[in-house]
């Protein structure tokens, strides 16, 4: 078996094992012998057990990314339809475009259980996307409301989607399975969850908006 197939094959295997037992209970011999390989070549090719669960981690990112990636846009690109692209995004890559993997599975468990690789995910992959719906609702919001505002805003539009991806079974449990295949489709959330939050953020810009208003009538009456 070739070097570069060794490495590979580690990751291959790796990956699905963290993912159900997470990093301290999965063992390098269980991979090593799933992987068919010898047991010093976690060390040779990694360091350690701790390295080789971070570079697993990288590739459930990538894997996440090139499955659900953020389209381009121009300067002609409306907010509301870039909110609307971050939206359905960021529900891709929560609940999947298909089947769950273990990419999906792996990055779940370091949102809900961090260890040392969650903060490679969070400079790496959730702050850069994070900002750019900070930058997005700055574009719809302007700049009055403040950042901490903001943030909450996107912190609500992921919850909703987490929860969706944590409570799957619990939603099933309460509306059976044809009641959620039918309205509970990744398809239907996505525009529930854009549609929902679009209304929150514009009530956020009213509220600021008539908060602006009361503010320049008192100094006016002054």
């Amino acid at each position: 078996m070739a070097s570069c197939n060794v490495r590979d094959r580690l990751l291959e295997v790796a990956g699905p094992v963290f993912s159900e037992k997470g990093f301290e209970k999965a063992t390098v011999r269980e991979i090593c012998q799933k992987a068919d390989v010898n047991l010093a070549s976690v060390n040779y090719y990694f360091g350690d057990k701790e390295q080789l669960y971070l570079e697993v981690v990288c590739l459930a990112k990538e894997m996440g990314v090139s499955r659900a990636p953020l389209p381009e846009w121009t300067s002609e690109t409306t907010p509301e339809q870039k909110l609307r692209d971050w939206v359905s995004t960021l529900v891709r890559r929560m609940l999947g475009t298909g089947e769950l993997s273990w990419s999906n599975h792996l990055m779940m468990r370091e949102v809900l259980r961090p260890t040392k690789a969650c903060e490679h995910l969070i400079q790496e992959l959730f702050r850069p996307f994070v900002n750019i719906a900070d930058s997005i609702l700055q574009e719809i919001l302007g700049d009055d409301v403040p950042e901490y505002r903001r943030m909450q805003c996107v912190f609500s539009i992921a919850a909703q989607c987490q929860f969706y991806r944590v409570s799957n079974g619990l939603v099933t449990l309460m509306l059976g399975q044809e009641e959620k295949e039918t309205h509970y489709d990744t398809e239907h959330l996505m525009e529930h969850i854009l549609q929902f939050s679009l209304a929150a953020v514009k009530n956020l810009k009213q509220e600021f908006t008539a908060s602006e208003m009361e503010s320049s009538s008192s100094l006016n009456g002054i």
